[in-house]
């Protein structure tokens, strides 16, 4: 395949024509190793399926900017290829849709592209979206997306909770999207005032379930027991969807602590202190982070709850996340893998 994207992911050989980036999707390790079918790339179907086989894999979630092309090469991936991607939905794309149709946004525009390829999923965040653009959406007929409320609230958005835009997605194109939809192993930790209440976590998780979405993937959180409790949590209210681990690797002391500004999402006061004493090198703190991701990952999956599913957000930093599984190869996941030489 090739064509032109104003702005997005390249796979393969990258150059530059009338100031777009030109792109051919030359690499066929990621095709060849597909055993789903790419005519009907239903990323909950996907994780239904790996999960029921007890087969470990994993995805990539990559940010995308307006005015900067990101170059993924799969090849760093190999031996194990991520089975999907999914492309974040960004502030300066809510300003965007003031005056573009969904068609025209590059986060969309290259889940389009990646499609015939790979399983890509689309995400939508609530903040200025309009009916309008969920039908622009449909009219895309894309397979997968993750509705998120988002960071960002105006006063009379027409929409104010993902459960409203599952609704509308669910009844508009039956069982034929994937809808993927947030859990918070922390709570909502950028939105909530006052204690976090877990119960109505659930109950709000469960709403979103209820009402079609068929998929959750997990947030940032820095520790397995609070991600298994949610995980335990979400199956004792009833909720049988598959379930993804989002897992993050800040790559450094700076990148951390911007996350945590972002998303109010912390480290342990230990675990904080421990960083902090490395915070004057990169390397280590990227370390730290690879050891403890490759620790919580492990614990899930030694937890026995049917999750062998993992989400990576990259950042757009794709070597900390070749460390993690370089690690857990060395670890004999999955397990029919060797360490590497």
């Amino acid at each position: 395949m090739e064509g032109y994207v104003e702005s997005g992911i390249t796979v393969g050989e990258v150059y530059k024509t009338e100031n777009k980036t030109k792109f051919t999707c030359v690499n066929k390790l990621i095709y060849d190793q597909k055993e789903h079918c790419l005519n009907d790339p239903n990323i909950a179907e996907i994780v239904k399926e790996k999960s029921k086989r007890k087969e470990f894999f994993y995805g990539i979630e990559i940010p995308l900017k307006m005015d900067l092309n990101t170059c993924l090469d799969f090849k760093m991936f190999l031996p194990q290829m991520p089975e999907f991607m999914s492309i974040v939905w960004t502030k300066q794309f809510s300003d965007a849709i003031r005056s573009a149709s969904m068609a025209k946004l590059p986060n969309i525009q290259t889940v389009s592209h990646l499609t015939p390829f790979i399983p890509a999923m689309a995400h939508i965040s609530l903040h200025r979206l309009t009916q309008q653009h969920l039908n622009d959406f449909l009219d895309l007929n894309l397979n997968n997306v993750l509705v998120i409320r988002g960071d960002h609230v105006e006063e009379g958005q027409e929409y104010n909770y993902a459960y409203e835009a599952v609704k509308y997605l669910r009844a508009a194109r039956g069982n034929r999207l994937a809808i993927a939809v947030a859990g918070y192993p922390e709570g909502y930790t950028n939105l909530q005032v006052g204690p976090r209440n877990k119960a109505l976590d659930i109950e709000y998780l469960k709403l979103k379930i209820d009402i079609g979405a068929n998929l959750i993937i997990t947030q940032l959180c820095y520790s397995a027991e609070k991600i298994i409790e949610l995980i335990k949590d979400a199956r004792i209210a009833g909720i049988t969807v598959p379930i993804l681990v989002g897992i993050i690797v800040p790559y450094s002391f700076s990148n951390y602590q911007i996350i945590e500004r972002i998303t109010g999402v912390r480290l342990s006061p230990e675990a904080r202190i421990e960083v902090e004493q490395l915070s004057s090198d990169d390397t280590k703190v990227k370390d730290y982070f690879v050891q403890l991701m490759v620790r919580i990952i492990q614990q899930i999956l030694e937890a026995d709850l049917g999750i062998y599913g993992i989400q990576f957000f990259t950042l757009n930093h794709f070597e900390p996340v070749v460390e993690v599984l370089r690690e857990l190869r060395s670890k004999g996941i999955p397990k029919n893998s060797k360490a590497d030489c």
